[in-house]
């Protein structure tokens, strides 16, 4: 089957033999469309299928195969340092990009049986006809600070293209057998490749993980220039909202304890709780050391209105037109993580009894604290203009 793999490696690699692949409203629809781009119409479909589920487990080290432009990198795998791809169907506009992800390849029927993967250090080659990009801004956060309200209302203006905690930026800096220089180039490959799919919106917006801040240097040392945004709250209300529904960087995952050492969920920290205060604390430290560089902007979740959000569209230089205002208005009426949901705050002292309240005001009020003059110098320049 050779020559069938060599004409699936030109399906996924031409644009008008997708389009085509495209119209099919059917899976046996799809695969007549397939079997005459092949020249094989005497092919039983379930032979068909054996045969592109076989393909899709291949990992393409070929530079002939050019995905870049209408296939978007969606997943790295770390251990056989492959790149899986999938067809994109609009800009995100979900909470998160998996969510954006998950409704490409439930949406599009092509991506049901086609499922390219290709070879790490292929992305070169994917990635030549690409022209580099200048991200417009960096979204940085603690967790639960308003960041996702933040980018989902960036979302909602036309210039826009934001990539919300990306998985497969995400796996690239997990990826601890990568140098930090190659963390650098596939970051930078990764991210002109998923732009390239969106060249109608050129501001492109990056809402970085909570633990990302960790990586700030190895980040700004690639787009020097592109202004951040940092967005914190009051710990205890970050630690109430975590003790109801928890974030990976606060769940003790392995994963992250090579990361960095403070996600180790070791013997020595006395509870869950604890462990979750000492993440919050140096997350809350990292930022500390960088709040005071060029181009970042702090803000506090406790000021995080309409006038807060277009002040840090202004500071990503993004052009608001009247519809995208209303746009956004719209979208911080619902809840960030759940559209069409009214969004009711968490509380923090129902949340935690004494001693626990002890435990958390001992460690994080103090590094907080540090914020509250450049918070408040924010707040004032907000609301001069």
């Amino acid at each position: 089957m050779k020559a069938l793999f060599s004409a699936y490696c030109e399906l996924i690699s031409s644009p008008a033999q997708l389009t085509r692949c495209k119209q099919a409203t059917s899976v046996t629809g799809l695969l007549d469309i397939i079997k005459s781009l092949w020249g094989v119409p005497a092919i039983h479909n379930q032979q068909l299928l054996a045969e592109l589920n076989r393909f899709n487990q291949n990992i393409i080290d070929d530079g002939s195969v050019k995905l870049a432009g209408h296939w978007l990198p969606y997943a790295y795998h770390a251990k056989s340092r492959s790149v899986y791809w999938c067809l994109a169907d609009g800009h995100a506009t979900e909470p998160f990009q998996d969510e954006t992800i998950s409704r490409y390849r439930q949406g599009i029927l092509l991506n049901h049986i086609i499922q390219p993967r290709t070879s790490l250090f292929s992305l070169n080659e994917q990635s030549l006809s690409r022209a580099a990009i200048e991200p417009a801004g960096f979204i940085y956060h603690l967790s639960r600070c308003g960041s996702t309200l933040v980018s989902g209302c960036l979302s909602e203006l036309d210039s826009t293209c934001v990539f919300s905690e990306s998985p497969v930026l995400t796996e690239i800096l997990l990826d601890n057998s990568l140098t930090p220089k190659q963390q650098q180039y596939y970051l930078q490959q990764f991210i002109n490749l998923q732009a390239s799919i969106f060249p109608d919106r050129q501001n492109v917006i990056i809402k970085w993980n909570a633990w990302d801040i960790f990586r700030w240097d190895l980040i700004r040392a690639i787009y020097p220039d592109v202004p951040s945004v940092f967005l914190l709250r009051n710990p205890v209300e970050i630690l109430a909202s975590h003790q109801r529904s928890v974030g990976r960087h606060m769940s003790g995952d392995i994963i992250m304890s090579a990361f960095h050492p403070v996600f180790s969920l070791s013997g020595d920290k006395a509870s869950l709780l604890e462990f979750r205060i000492q993440v919050l604390r140096d997350l809350l430290s990292e930022m500390r050391k960088q709040y005071l560089s060029p181009d970042v902007r702090v803000v506090d979740y406790s000021i995080l209105d309409a006038g807060a959000i277009t002040d840090i569209a202004t500071h990503f230089n993004l052009t608001i037109s009247s519809s995208g205002l209303i746009k956004m208005q719209e979208r911080m009426n619902f809840h960030s993580k759940i559209p069409g949901k009214v969004f009711q705050p968490v509380g923090g002292m129902q949340v935690f009894n004494h001693q626990e309240m002890e435990s958390i005001n001992k460690e994080l009020p103090a590094v907080y604290n540090q914020f509250s003059a450049v918070v408040a110098k924010f707040k004032e320049a907000s609301y001069v203009e």
